[in-house]
């Protein structure tokens, strides 16, 4: 269970741009002070300059703009590889441009001044061309054949910790395009009708239902009174879903979900849950919802250095499963490195579990911390509620310093775990999060009770007396 990144965390000044882990296929980077966070977000050259490497949808990796440069866009046009062919399809569409098959890529081609649009739909949809199949394709100008006995043995294993038949889990190239997939399904079941984000959300979750459907009814508090008021909305409007997250990004607020469904099957709606936080080691949301999507990226590999997701149909709608659209994948080598990763999933989150807990009673505790955010902390009925006997409270908490807007930077740069996105690695990663996820609308991220100055702690494997060493030392 030792990791390098245990001992030697990626957080110093000369450490910005590395990924994390010492990967090229790392989903992460160090981004080691609160002025590169900034220097990120306002595309400062002294920082993006210095990046080897970014979260995939966010970030074109090096593999990703050679393959793009190979392809060779005519002059006033851009491209983006795919993973599917329907991706290519539908970002040409959404951007005026052309949908291609080139050597196994599929690929899409549009104006060059729609270049913002196409990169939208590549953060959002998710549904991108993985950094290992760049590599391939720029070898031998082939991709790897699909590998159908490994994707059932992962859907098995998957279908053993969540309870859902293995033949109704389908895989996904990443976490948001299990989302996409969700989203697809629901759309198509109700054409033209508006969807519901229950609870404040990863941010590309909700960016999904503002862009790409009809509109959609925001409850950003996910709280009892915003459950009246969905309770009446629907009462006068028919709606084609019901999206939440188990716990939630990054105040880890546990809806009301056996409440969620009752409405939902009431009003024939839909429920989605994204457990990826929560993790089907510790919580059970399949009675209570239709469709779970899940990111393979995060705990069940652990590792952070593949792209994946799930989708899991335990519909209580008879006609839903008829709308799930058609199954796209994750690309075989990618598959290989995370059935190799996943095989510990179980084990790994009894320790991050554990450490968490401890972690955030010290920071409760603590007379400069303001505010904590962890399920752990006056657990609601309803996290308790869906808690699997042998669950946790997860390894994923938030918390918000005094005078944080003066104090978190300097803690931020104190703290000597790995300064970079993502979560449920077995290293411990801190990063300014709602900086990161809403720079742009930092002050509708406020009024929706989300302070900008938080830190979130996705808690590792390290030994815990090290850990909370390491906080202490950072908290002064």
């Amino acid at each position: 269970m030792i990791h390098p990144l245990h001992s030697h965390p990626l957080c110093r000044g000369e450490d910005l741009g590395f990924p994390i882990p010492n990967s090229l296929h790392a989903v992460s980077v160090c981004l080691p002070t609160w002025a590169d966070v900034i220097g990120y977000e306002e595309k400062e050259s002294r920082v993006i300059d210095r990046m080897k490497t970014g979260y995939p949808r966010f970030f074109l990796h090096p593999l990703i703009q050679r393959v793009c440069e190979v392809l060779a866009p005519p002059k006033g046009f851009s491209v983006l590889p795919f993973s599917d062919e329907i991706a290519a399809q539908e970002c040409a569409a959404l951007t005026g441009g052309t949908a291609k098959m080139l050597n196994g890529i599929p690929a899409a081609f549009f104006p060059s001044n729609a270049h913002a649009s196409a990169r939208a739909y590549w953060q959002h949809a998710g549904r991108i061309l993985s950094s290992r199949a760049a590599e391939d394709w720029l070898k031998t100008q082939t991709l790897a054949p699909a590998n159908p006995r490994l994707e059932l043995e992962l859907r098995t294993r998957l279908a053993g910790w969540s309870g859902a038949e293995a033949e109704k889990i389908s895989l996904h190239p990443s976490g948001m395009a299990a989302i996409y997939a969700a989203f697809q399904t629901l759309l198509s079941r109700r054409p033209g009708k508006r969807m519901v984000m229950f609870g404040f959300p990863y941010t590309d979750t909700l960016k999904i239902l503002q862009k790409f459907g009809p509109g959609v009814e925001f409850f950003p508090r996910g709280d009892e009174a915003d459950l009246q008021r969905l309770a009446e909305l629907l009462q006068n409007e028919t709606l084609a879903g019901i999206f939440c997250e188990v716990p939630s990004n990054p105040l880890l607020h546990t809806p009301n979900l056996p409440a969620l469904a009752d409405l939902g099957r009431r009003f024939d709606i839909p429920v989605v849950v994204d457990d990826t936080i929560g993790t089907s080691f510790n919580v059970d949301v399949l009675p209570h919802c239709d469709l779970v999507a899940t990111s393979l990226t995060k705990a069940i590999s652990g590792e952070g250095d593949v792209l994946a997701g799930a989708l899991l149909c335990c519909s209580k709608h008879p006609d839903l499963e008829s709308f799930l659209p058609t199954t796209h994948g994750i690309y075989s080598r990618d598959l290989e490195v995370l059935e190799k990763n996943s095989r510990d999933f179980p084990e790994r989150m009894q320790i991050c579990n554990a450490n968490a807990l401890e972690l955030a009673r010290f920071l409760s505790n603590h007379p400069t911390v303001e505010s904590v955010w962890h399920p752990s902390l006056d657990p609601s009925p309803a996290y308790n509620s869906l808690r699997k006997p042998r669950g946790g409270y997860g390894a994923v908490l938030s918390f918000l310093p005094k005078n944080a807007e003066k104090h978190t930077p300097e803690i931020f740069e104190r703290l000597a775990v790995n300064h970079g996105i993502s979560l449920g690695t077995s290293y411990t990663l801190v990063c300014p999060y709602v900086q990161l996820a809403h720079y742009h609308e930092l002050d509708w991220a406020r009024s929706c009770g989300i302070d900008p100055h938080l830190l979130r702690v996705a808690v590792g494997a390290e030994p815990i007396q090290e850990l909370l060493s390491r906080f202490q030392s950072a908290l002064g």
